[in-house]
């Protein structure tokens, strides 16, 4: 089967991988649509993120249809949409590995439900691999995964009403961020990012307080500062440059969360990482789809605003390097 890979660092290709084999309470799951996470799959081209051998099947923001099923699934049937169909290091050929194995033809969905002899509930048992609860087409619906990660990983923040949050980030993940913060009720919500450019979307899109380039803030930013800061800030980038600007903005009061994965060549400082203020959070997408889902359905979310291209598989190198050039807001791979 066909699969978009990291041939060696920095270098892209279409390789062919055997079809995974079924284990016990798996299905198979036919690729269609991957999108192009627009930080973690570039980190792991250039071995800046989980380092390690080449080829790389890349892919994790994936929606596909399961086509088979081992005799012990009791929750997936054949024609089920599901997110997040990943392969295992054991799938790629040779001394090859996966991260995670969403951009490749077809891959595995595991029924944890039926291994632990639970009834299906995402929510009670939280996986990232879940059917999709939406009536929607494949390359729009893996614009969800991003909402998923971002909307459990800001509700683990302690994001709400009447806090002020500040997002450091203005990629997909930071806009994210934003919009959330702003329909949870927090108030003031500011994006702080380097690009210019984006300001009409944070305005049109996200709709959060303000869209801040450079050091020089305005005054209902400095008044945050000089009360002691921003009760939430949330690092969305995955730099060291963004974790010191986050600090910054924290003050002497507030708290910050580290979303985004520094490069393994230029790693977070410990002396920050150990401040009592600063926190790792994550993220289990699959117990907010419905969240989401309601998002979707009263028109607070579109998830056609998430999305700026799509791309037949085979053109992933054209996808790649308009993610690279940051002139796509995210794009996605459609396998037909």
């Amino acid at each position: 089967m066909n699969a978009v890979m990291g041939i060696e660092q920095g270098k892209l290709g279409f390789g062919q991988i055997p079809v995974p084999e079924l284990s016990e309470f798996e299905a198979l799951v036919h690729m269609d649509a991957c999108a192009i996470c627009n930080s973690t799959d570039w980190k792991v081209i250039q071995n800046e993120f989980v380092p390690g051998p080449f080829p790389i099947v890349l892919g994790h923001e994936v929606v596909g249809t399961v086509v088979e099923v081992d005799k012990k699934v009791k929750n997936y049937s054949i024609g089920d949409r599901v997110f997040r169909q990943r392969l295992r290091d054991e799938h790629v050929p040779g001394e090859g590995r996966s991260c995670w194995g969403g951009m490749a033809e077809y891959a595995i969905v595991v029924d944890e439900w039926a291994k632990q002899d639970l009834p299906y509930d995402p929510e009670a048992l939280p996986h990232d691999q879940q059917k999709l609860i939406l009536d929607i087409n494949p390359p729009d619906a893996t614009a969800m995964v991003t909402l998923m990660e971002t909307l459990d990983c800001i509700m683990n923040c302690g994001v709400g009403p009447n806090l002020s949050v500040a997002v450091v980030g203005s990629g997909p993940v930071g806009q994210c961020f934003s919009r959330f913060a702003v329909l949870l009720g927090a108030s003031p919500v500011f994006s702080f990012g380097r690009s210019k450019r984006n300001r009409e979307r944070f305005a049109n899109v996200v709709r959060c307080d303000g869209y801040i380039t450079g050091k020089s803030y305005p005054i209902d930013v400095q008044n945050i500062l000089t009360n002691g800061g921003f009760d939430i800030v949330i690092e969305a980038v995955g730099s060291t440059e963004a974790l010191d600007h986050a600090v910054l903005l924290s003050g002497q009061r507030g708290s910050v969360y580290i979303y985004g994965i520094a490069p393994v060549s230029n790693p977070y400082s410990d002396s920050i990482l150990k401040r009592k203020n600063v926190y790792v959070v994550g993220a289990v997408e699959g117990r907010v789809q419905h969240l989401v889902a309601d998002y979707i359905e009263r028109g607070e979310i579109k998830l056609t605003d998430w999305i700026s291209h799509k791309f037949s598989i085979t053109d992933y190198q054209q996808a790649f390097d308009l993610v690279h050039s940051r002139q796509a807001i995210k794009c996605v791979l459609v396998n037909t």
